[in-house]
């Protein structure tokens, strides 16, 4: 009796446990597969936090750059609000990947990049239904 109690007992934790998880991926949440590919205007660094001051997920070699250049891409999984820079606003898109022109997932990331560099804030609050607030 005691065995079959046991059995039961960890039949009904894997049905629970299975349960929840499927509720957790139907109620949704940013992932890599909800982010939306977005072309860079300017010269784009990829920040630890919506600000400069959190500094570079891959921090400039001396005179070396790790910004992204215009024409390359991120994936963007939802926009936030952060440092105000050049009077383009203070959005932050949060990125999953970014493509340096030669494939996708260099940096280690997440990480954030300032709207008004990468497209000109044409994604960010509430513009793009794709692109969620954080």
């Amino acid at each position: 009796m005691k065995l079959k109690l046991g059995r039961r007992a960890a039949s009904l934790a894997a049905v629970v446990a299975l349960t929840t998880a499927g509720v957790g991926l139907a109620a949704g949440g940013a992932s890599a597969a909800d982010a939306v590919q977005l072309t860079t205007s300017h010269w784009v660094g990829i920040y630890n936090g919506p600000s400069t001051a959190s500094g570079k997920v891959i921090p400039d070699q001396g005179d070396l750059t790790t910004d992204l250049l215009p024409g390359w891409s991120v994936m963007a999984q939802c926009w936030t609000v952060g440092q105000s820079i050049d009077n383009l606003g203070d959005t932050w898109y949060k990125v999953s990947d970014e493509n340096r022109g030669y494939g996708w997932g260099d940096a280690p990331l997440p990480g954030y990049v300032f709207a008004g560099y990468v497209d000109d804030n044409a994604h960010s609050v509430n513009r793009d239904p794709n692109i969620p607030q954080c």
